[in-house]
């Protein structure tokens, strides 16, 4: 079980949950609608905060949230299960990336402490905030690289 402060679920959960709802939208090339990727991505953020919340096993965690987040695309996709489910590991791709990536920047260059980005309290979730930004510019490079690879492969 994770037990995470309010001001944690409402200043991380709920963005990133929204980003990765996006993330799923632009992987699979689905017509953005603000209030749609809102309403998804709260209900997803309220999931998620569920899972954690149970007193299962952390990684566990992890594939139910997968589950939810491949659940809701394929609803969205005019229920395309492969595709969905494809874009769900191109999602936790790019969150993994995007994590990384920020620690990089945030340890190296900003020079903000480890400590300070693993902290679960409101400052934590603020100053990881900026990662959420690098997910969404990894999913559309992946994006971008699907497509390349589309067309080169349609032309063969």
């Amino acid at each position: 079980m994770l037990r995470l402060p309010l001001s944690y679920i409402l200043i991380r959960t709920f963005p990133e949950s929204i980003v990765i709802i996006l993330a799923g939208m632009i992987l699979l090339g689905i017509k953005i609608d603000i209030k749609d990727l809102i309403k998804k991505g709260i209900f997803l953020g309220a999931v998620i905060t569920a899972i954690r919340m149970l007193p299962i096993n952390f990684g566990v965690h992890t594939i139910l949230a997968m589950i939810a987040v491949a659940f809701i695309l394929y609803k969205s996709c005019g229920k395309q299960l492969v595709k969905s489910i494809v874009a769900t590991c191109c999602i936790w791709i790019s969150l993994a990336l995007s994590e990384g990536i920020y620690i990089l920047i945030a340890t190296k260059i900003l020079n903000i402490p480890f400590k300070y980005l693993t902290n679960t309290r409101a400052y934590g979730a603020i100053i990881t905030l900026p990662s959420l930004l690098i997910l969404v510019g990894v999913a559309i490079l992946i994006k971008l690289v699907m497509n390349k690879l589309n067309i080169l492969l349609a032309r063969d």
